[in-house]
């Protein structure tokens, strides 16, 4: 009897060893460095100031898939972000909006002008808390706008009968991604993560005889941040971003990368 008693005083052990192992709560790792997590039983909230900036070349292709032209778009964002988070679950919400130029050469003829640009984001984060790398999840929401003003440098639009028409197009819909999250020390860390968008695309454009259009496509966005904590709840951040926007076939889609930076602070109680 004593023997048993002593074995399942071992066993008894052991499993709440490993118990104690799988409750291991955030607290305990240096996740919580990061500016948007908070720790186990407590909430944390925060705000931050961004910029963007953009610079990208791309070829055109015909529908055949053969290059005919090029175009560069430089665009600069500015906006804000916002979370507020309890333990392990954050939710985030971020605006930034901005103007730059598109110019574009195309089978023979040339034509740019103002482009302006609206992102919306709206994310719930799971945070799973391991000692070193702590995965996540993403579900949310994201709309972006691209509105241009292209003016031909000679001859006019075949639908407008002007040398300028004015095109809106939208991407919105569901989101779902994943990440890590990865702290260097108390000051210092990374975070990682690819989003991809389920996206209602719908192209607008000016003039009685243009015709625009609506179908749904596969986008993505994969980021790549440092963080620092300067001190006390202020810090920053930069890091770059990747984008594919794709709102379907009879959508216009656009590919833009750059980086971006921010200041904020975060408060934790």
């Amino acid at each position: 009897m004593r023997f048993r008693a002593i074995a399942f005083s071992v066993v008894g052990l052991g499993l709440s060893s490993s118990l104690l192992a799988q409750q291991r709560t955030i607290e305990d790792t240096l996740v919580v460095t990061d500016p948007t997590v908070a720790r186990s039983g407590m909430w944390k909230i925060g705000a931050a100031a961004e910029f963007w900036a953009t610079n990208t070349s791309l070829d055109i292709y015909d529908q055949t898939g053969k290059i005919v032209g090029t175009s560069t778009t430089k665009l600069n964002q500015s906006g804000y972000n916002f979370f507020v988070g309890y333990g392990n679950i954050t939710f985030m919400a971020t605006k930034r909006s901005g103007t730059g130029d598109y110019n574009a050469t195309e089978s023979g003829f040339s034509y740019g002008g103002p482009q302006k640009q609206t992102d919306e984001e709206y994310a719930l984060r799971w945070l799973f808390p391991p000692e070193k790398i702590s995965p996540y999840v993403l579900l949310g929401y994201a709309r972006t706008e691209v509105k241009q003003e292209l003016t031909l440098n000679s001859g006019t639009w075949s639908c407008t009968g002007t040398r300028t028409l004015t095109e809106t197009t939208t991407y919105k819909g569901p989101m779902i991604g994943g990440g890590a999250i990865i702290p260097f020390n108390e000051k210092f860390g990374m975070r990682t993560d690819l989003r991809l968008n389920w996206n209602s695309g719908e192209d607008r454009i000016s003039g009685t005889g243009c015709n625009g259009g609506t179908s749904t496509g596969l986008g993505y966005a994969a980021t790549l941040t440092g963080y620092w904590n300067i001190i006390g709840g202020l810090n920053a951040q930069l890091g770059a971003k990747m984008t594919w926007l794709n709102g379907g076939e009879n959508v216009p889609d656009w590919f833009k990368w750059g980086v971006f930076g921010m200041i904020g602070y975060s408060v934790q109680f």
